[in-house]
């Protein structure tokens, strides 16, 4: 059972890591249409609902990915590679999707959309360490005042 319990948060990282890929496997026609009718829909240029998609997915991959460290590793949280290797996992992520949306026909990879992954894995790590440590202060808290 501790087995289950230790390594239960490979899952998310996997789902988002497949679906990343998928998305970036569409061809730039089906992609373009998809991102037009999403970006329609909130008001926004194309190329900012592109860059928007690439910050939650690659978000939802770095926070993931830190919870998946985290988990290995639960008595002692934040450290320093716990911190990094899933920063260091969503750039080489990020950077192998661009490879391979420079196979997919119609697509092109992009320096800024690795630099935009990037910020997203550095943000989603943020966020996970952010609400790791606000219900770690919360549950001290509230034992101090039982």
């Amino acid at each position: 059972m501790n087995y289950i319990k230790r390594y239960w948060r490979i899952i998310f990282p996997i789902f988002f890591a497949i679906l990343i890929w998928v998305f970036s496997s569409r061809s730039g026609a089906a992609s373009d249409a998809e991102s037009s009718a999403v970006a329609s829909f909130w008001g926004l240029s194309n190329e900012m609902a592109r860059k928007i998609a690439h910050f939650v997915l690659f978000g939802a991959l770095g926070y993931s990915a830190t919870s998946f460290i985290k988990g290995l590793h639960p008595v002692s949280f934040p450290r320093y590679t716990q911190v990094v290797y899933p920063v260091i996992f969503t750039i080489v992520y990020g950077a192998l999707d661009e490879v391979h949306q420079l196979t997919v026909a119609g697509r092109n990879g992009s320096a800024g959309d690795v630099l935009v992954d990037t910020l997203a894995g550095v943000g989603g790590v943020l966020l996970y360490i952010a609400i790791f440590c606000f219900f770690r202060l919360w549950k001290k808290r509230s034992s101090l005042l039982k």
